[in-house]
């Protein structure tokens, strides 16, 4: 859903699903998810800022690039804040719980109270796991620029590029996809590629290589093409209710119904 949704907002119905297919409280869903995105957010900030000073050593680069970088990371650090804030001021519990307060509609808020207030409550719990999950999502940063590399050099081997420099060019391609404009950065996120790479291999931005082109294009199919995997889960989630539902009683031998 992430990769169908602007600033892959499609996160936030993980822990609907969750609570479809494993029976998991959508409290303790939305936890996860607003744990690992603070974080993703926070590892991904720090990866771009040294890929900034890494790169300015011996790239020009354009005030249109550094710009669209620079929002880019700051729409994910101040999300990134955002959602631990969620989780661990007591603050925004208290301005649930005015809602709560509002004629009409107050009372239809009570059930999303309770579920903030059982959040905040679960992410107080994982504190002390979030260093062990930033961890866990650079070392998928690296497997994401691993890709990226070896299919750089399938396609077209270049001994100046490194690894290092696709690791950097990983973080800030993900940070394009959280430019509100298009659908998870389709576009924006393969412009990204392409610049970066005409740069480091010193070509000019006038003519576009249609070997990078192809690059960028290749693993927007690959890695959307990986998220199909999850296609199966989704409409098994969509079609759980139903099938719980028909689920529930069964005929009896003397005609009646009685429960599985």
């Amino acid at each position: 859903l992430s990769d169908v949704t602007p600033v892959r907002s499609g996160y936030f119905l993980t822990p609907v699903f969750l609570k479809q297919l494993a029976s998991i409280p959508v409290e303790q869903g939305m936890t996860s998810v607003l744990a690992t995105g603070g974080v993703n957010s926070f590892v991904k900030v720090a990866i771009c800022l040294v890929g900034l000073g890494y790169f300015a050593r011996y790239l020009s680069l354009s005030a249109e690039i550094t710009n669209a970088l620079l929002v880019g990371i700051i729409v994910l650090l101040v999300a990134g804040a955002l959602l631990l804030l969620i989780m661990w001021d007591k603050r925004f519990s208290k301005i649930v719980a005015k809602l709560e307060r509002i004629p009409v509609v107050g009372k239809r808020l009570s059930a999303f109270t309770a579920v903030f207030s059982s959040v905040q409550k679960e992410g107080r719990k994982i504190r002390c796991s979030l260093i062990f999950v930033a961890a866990l999502i650079f070392l998928s940063v690296i497997a994401h620029a691993t890709a990226l590399y070896l299919i750089f050099n399938g396609l077209w081997y270049y001994p100046s590029l490194h690894l290092i420099d696709f690791i950097f060019i990983a973080a800030f391609a993900s940070v394009l996809t959280y430019i509100p404009i298009t659908i998870a950065g389709l576009g924006v996120q393969e412009a990204g590629y392409v610049l970066f790479l005409q740069l480091l291999l010193g070509l000019p931005l006038s003519a576009v290589n249609p070997k990078i082109v192809a690059f960028a294009l290749v693993t927007r199919v690959l890695f959307t093409g990986t998220d199909i995997i999850g296609i199966s889960p989704l409409l098994k989630a969509g079609l759980t209710p139903a099938v719980h539902a028909s689920l529930r009683e069964v005929p009896s031998s003397d005609g009646t119904t009685r429960p599985v």
